[in-house]
């Protein structure tokens, strides 16, 4: 028995040092991306709310009319006809800025659950290499206890989907900066575009890649 259990929390933690390995590197990733991309989302969302200098110029526009109305004739304080200016419409933010907005948020969104993800299964993995007990055999009913309740919870599954939360979290930063960078310039945005398309081409290769080949290295999860 002793044998049998050494073998296997070899096995153990040669898999699961594996997945721990995997999600530190992702919230390392996860941390320096969210800050990056939190510093997008720091100058684009004020495209969506009024521009208050913008209002406070509009306002003194109009007292300035207003005063060059009146005319001092003959001593006495006299009103012109000059029209006001007509009020400004209400502010309606941009159709490219609630997209790049929505993209980013949303991009944000999912990192930050993604690195949530990662902090708990590290914690799920942890509380399944914690055995209690000294007796091979004591230690290996835990082990099969557990290594079952991994299994139908999806444990393993769950670990492996968070590299795909990334792309995902990526894919959508990518078109909210496509959309962003040709707002902003023309020429920046055909720049841009067309690396991002690169990467999304890169990225659909390496990943449909193994379907038509069984010898490909490039596996995910």
């Amino acid at each position: 028995w002793a044998a049998v259990e050494e073998a296997l929390t070899k096995f153990d933690q040669q898999e699961i040092g594996g997945y721990k390995e995997d999600v530190d590197t992702l919230l390392t990733f996860t941390g320096l991306y969210s800050a990056v991309l939190t510093a997008f989302v720091i100058v684009s969302y004020p495209q969506l709310q009024e521009d208050t200098a913008g209002e406070t110029l509009q306002v003194l526009r109009i007292i300035a009319s207003q005063t060059a109305a009146y005319a001092l004739v003959g001593g006495q304080l006299l009103n012109s006809t000059t029209a006001s200016p007509a009020p400004s419409p209400p502010f309606q933010p941009s159709p490219t800025a609630i997209r790049v907005n929505a993209l980013w948020f949303s991009s944000l969104v999912i990192s930050l659950s993604t690195a949530s993800l990662g902090i708990l299964v590290k914690q799920w993995l942890r509380e399944y290499m914690a055995f209690c007990t000294s007796s091979p055999q004591g230690q290996l009913r835990v082990r099969q206890f557990r290594r079952s309740g991994l299994e139908s919870w999806h444990v393993f599954g769950i670990a492996s989907l968070l590299p795909l939360l990334i792309q995902i979290s990526l894919s959508l930063f990518f078109v909210g900066l496509c959309y962003f960078t040709i707002d902003i310039h023309p020429t920046i945005g055909w720049t841009t575009i067309p690396l991002v398309c690169v990467w999304a081409l890169f990225i659909a290769i390496v990943t449909l890649s193994p379907i038509f080949s069984s010898r490909c290295p490039y596996k995910t999860p």
